[in-house]
């Protein structure tokens, strides 16, 4: 029924695979963990994290900045430019006043920023300052800045063998050569049977492309399977979730033939705007699943089956407006 490509599922199995606990170290067995710093001004909470400690020149990381404050509280986060100490910013997003812990009350605000650096040795993520006030409506803002996070950058040749030292040269040992007969004949064999396979193989995608179903009726169909599945708990509910975008994103991309799953959220929803023409109706229902998958993904929002339920109406709401939108654009040029 899937359309999706043997890499999208091959994909989803390490993402699975990827929410299974590892197994807890014991302290100096070699267990790291995310370097976190965390600061405090009475019930304002700044944490400052990075995805790894020790990372290769022009590699990737991952820098989160998170500001818990009580409902009601007034919070900036640092504006970065394309530089932050020894590093480069690749990216950076933002996420304001979200929910962060119902039996609190409280809100939280996020900054990602992607980082990368071409020097090596220890260095420094620097401090970031936010600023906060506590009234709405104050003018007078307070600050409050992170601990500087240290960072060892490695060289793509450490750890590799030294090319200096060699190993002594030994004395040359007399094999004997067998004769052997010639086995030509296995390889054209070979060479023949992987022809004929793959011919096979050839024939046999051509016929499944010529009755795959409509983007929408697959879409229809997987959201139709994702209903059958029983929601336990919490976790089973945001992997539900999350598959209904999932699948709303891969029927847009082959329904309207725009590239989504390699965009993020803000980018897919300017997108549907810009290039697809869809109605305000069919755009707010993107915006709403979009920004809860959002939530689960960065705010680690809990849902329940009711929230799955409700997607589930939304996507299949959502295609049939998509699929009202073609049509319609299909009788105008007709």
């Amino acid at each position: 029924m899937s359309r999706r490509s043997p890499i999208h599922w091959f994909a989803s199995a390490i993402a699975l695979l990827s929410l299974v606990p590892a197994p807890t170290l014991a302290a100096g067995d070699g267990a790291t963990r995310n370097p976190t710093t965390v600061v405090a001004a009475g019930p304002i909470k700044l944490s400052a994290t990075v995805e790894k400690h020790v990372a290769q020149v022009a590699e990737p990381i991952l820098l989160v900045l998170e500001v818990d404050a009580p409902r009601g509280t007034r919070v900036e986060l640092p504006q970065l430019t394309d530089r932050l100490g020894d590093f480069e910013v690749l990216r950076s997003e933002q996420l304001k006043d979200i929910p962060a812990d119902s039996a609190t009350n409280s809100r939280r605000w996020v900054l990602y920023t992607t980082l990368e650096t071409l020097q090596t040795g220890t260095l420094t993520v620097p401090p970031l300052e936010v600023h906060y006030a506590t009234d709405a409506k104050s003018t007078n803002f307070q600050l409050l800045r992170s601990k500087p996070i240290e960072l060892h950058i490695a060289s793509v040749l450490e750890d590799r063998a030294d090319l200096t030292k060699y190993r002594d040269i030994k004395d040359t040992v007399d094999v004997a050569v067998p004769v052997q007969r010639s086995l030509a004949w296995l390889g054209w064999t070979a060479a023949g049977m992987v022809a004929v396979t793959a011919l096979a193989l050839l024939t046999v995608t051509v016929a499944k492309r010529k009755r795959q179903p409509s983007p929408a009726e697959w879409a229809l169909a997987s959201i139709a399977d994702l209903e059958q599945l029983p929601i336990s708990d919490s976790s089973a509910a945001e992997s539900a979730y999350n598959e209904v975008v999932d699948i709303v994103r891969e029927f847009f991309e082959l329904e309207f033939n725009l590239p989504t799953l390699a965009r993020t959220t803000r980018e897919f929803l300017a997108q549907t705007v810009n290039e697809s023409g869809l109605d305000k109706t069919a755009r707010e229902r993107l915006a709403l699943l979009a920004s809860i998958a959002d939530e689960i993904k960065f705010a680690r929002l809990g849902v329940g089956e009711p929230q799955v339920c409700q997607a589930l109406e939304q996507a299949k709401a959502f295609i049939d407006e998509c699929e009202a939108h073609r049509r319609a654009l299909e009788k105008e040029t007709a």
